[in-house]
């Protein structure tokens, strides 16, 4: 079965660490069979990944280990039929003001649990930037 993961995560990455997550991500993502799709602001990352359940742990597990990443939060984790970016082992859409006050909202809802309209709201931002910035 196929996964679908969208995490949130403060970024501490500089601009230059952005692009190298980028191009690393991309050439590890085919490897493992994971597509998905990155949005970074100065101060978050959110991210879908998606595929075998098995890629898309290994790299949720190398990104909680990764300096970069400060408070990783796993908002939605499920089985999926079919993938929305089955095109890109990485959409990189760059930073985003809106996709950063989405966040925002999120994360301040944690550690209670988010609501799940902001949470598709998120998603469909993240969708929309990828296939406008693609």
């Amino acid at each position: 079965m196929e996964g679908s993961l969208l995490y949130v995560s403060r970024s501490l990455a500089t601009p230059a660490d952005v692009l190298d997550i980028v191009e690393m991500s991309r050439s590890r993502n085919a490897r493992l069979q994971v597509t998905g799709a990155l949005v970074a602001s100065r101060s978050r990352f959110a991210q879908i990944l998606e595929g075998p359940r098995a890629g898309v742990d290994a790299l949720m597990d190398s990104i909680r280990r990764d300096s970069r990443h400060s408070g990783v939060e796993v908002l939605l984790y499920d089985d999926i039929a079919q993938r929305r970016f089955a095109d890109w082992t990485l959409a990189y859409s760059g930073a985003s003001v809106f996709i950063d006050g989405l966040i925002a909202t999120l994360t301040e809802r944690v550690p209670s649990q988010p609501h799940p309209a902001d949470v598709r709201r998120l998603v469909r931002g993240i969708e929309e930037l990828a296939r406008a910035r693609l």
